[in-house]
């Protein structure tokens, strides 16, 4: 995997940040004066590839957000409906799901692309 010194950049500002989760205009302000605009747009594509990113759509931004990858393609995500957090489900309690989806009901699930929606544990406190 060739890095670029902008791609290296940015992915450890993903790393650094291993549970928030940026928008692309919100990471071009980040590196305003260090990295342009296409060259972010070129280099988040790259990570997203090489799957050290993950992207998803956040339906309270409405666009798509980006978060650090560690393993995003055998998890489920979960999204806050009020304050707009995206976070990692890791949980074998999940598998017996994903399980029973595929053998009773022929579906097979892409853990990557799911996204369950909810309130956090912060927001469901005021809600």
């Amino acid at each position: 995997m060739y890095q670029t010194s902008h791609q290296k950049k940015l992915f450890q500002y993903f790393k650094s940040h291993p549970t928030a989760s940026f928008s692309a205009k919100s990471l071009i302000e980040e590196f305003k004066g260090q990295i342009n605009k296409a060259t972010i747009y070129r280099k988040l594509l790259c990570l997203e590839e090489e799957k050290l990113i993950h992207k998803s759509y956040n339906p309270k931004s409405k666009g798509y957000e980006y978060q650090y990858a560690k393993d995003c393609d055998h998890h489920f995500h979960l999204l806050c409906k009020h304050c707009g957090k995206i976070m990692h489900l890791k949980c074998d309690e999940v598998n017996g799901f994903i399980e029973h989806l595929f053998l009773k009901h022929s579906f097979l699930i892409d853990q990557g692309e799911t996204l369950l929606m909810g309130l956090c544990e912060e927001c469901k406190k005021y809600a």
